[in-house]
C-alpha cells in the first residue's frame, strides 16, 4: 500500500491560517522547491502534521537570520514545528563555495542550539513531507511534543510549546516546564539570550 501525500494526509486535518499571495507564490517560486509552492497554493500557510507542523510566512521568520549564521543562499524559514524548532530550504547560490552542498532541509533545533542538514533529502522536499514526517518523526526531536499535546492548550497559529524559562536560560528540560508561547517571541528571546543559536564563524 503506498504512503499518502502531505496534501492527502492533511487534506481534512489542517487549519488553514491564510492564502498565500499571488505575489508571495512568485517571489518564491524560483527559489523553493515546486513542491512547497504547491502545498503553499493548494493549503496556504497553516497548522499541519497533527499540530506538531506550521507552514509560515517566510518573510516573517527573515529575522531569525540575526541569530543563525547562513551558509547557503537562499535560506529560507518555511516552518516551525510545534517545539518551535525551524525548518530551512537552503538552496544552493554559492555553488563555488560548497559545489556539493544545498537544495536540502535544514534543522534548526532551537531548544538546543544545533542544526542538523538532512543531505539525504537533496533536492526531494516530496519525500521529506511524504516521508519523514512518518516514518523518521524521531528525527525531530519531538517526544516532548507527543508526551504533552494532549496536556496542555491546542496550539493556534505562530504558537509553539516552549520551555519556561529556555534551557539557553538555564530552564530544564521537563514537560512540567512548557507552556503555549507566541513562536517569534521565543526566538527572540533564545537568540537574544545566546547571541547566536547557530554559529558558523
Amino acid at each position: 500500500m503506498s504512503r499518502l501525500t502531505f496534501e492527502e494526509r492533511n487534506q481534512n486535518n489542517y487549519v488553514r491560517h491564510v492564502e498565500v499571495s499571488l505575489e508571495m507564490i512568485n517571489k518564491y517560486k524560483n527559489l523553493l522547491p515546486g513542491e512547497l509552492i504547491n502545498i503553499w497554493q493548494t493549503m496556504g500557510f497553516g497548522i499541519f502534521e497533527d499540530g506538531f507542523l506550521q507552514l509560515v510566512n517566510p518573510d516573517e521568520f527573515e529575522f531569525v537570520f540575526e541569530y543563525i549564521d547562513k551558509l547557503l543562499e537562499p535560506s529560507v524559514v518555511f516552518g516551525v514545528t510545534a517545539l518551535g524548532d525551524l525548518l530551512i530550504w537552503e538552496g544552493n547560490e554559492n555553488w563555488t563555495i560548497a559545489p556539493d552542498e544545498g537544495n536540502r532541509v535544514k534543522i534548526i533545533n532551537i531548544r538546543k542550539c544545533q542544526s542538523r542538514a538532512l543531505n539525504s533529502m537533496k533536492g526531494t522536499l516530496d519525500v521529506f513531507f511524504d516521508d519523514y514526517f512518518i516514518a523518521h518523526k524521531e528525527y525531530f526531536d519531538s517526544k516532548a511534543f507527543l508526551e504533552i499535546k494532549d496536556k496542555l492548550s491546542q496550539l493556534q497559529y505562530g504558537q509553539c510549546y516552549g520551555y519556561i524559562p529556555a534551557l539557553s536560560l538555564g530552564g530544564k528540560a521537563s514537560n512540567n516546564n512548557l507552556a503555549v508561547i507566541e513562536a517569534k517571541a521565543y526566538l527572540h528571546i533564545i537568540g537574544q539570550a545566546v547571541g547566536k543559536i547557530i554559529d558558523l564563524g
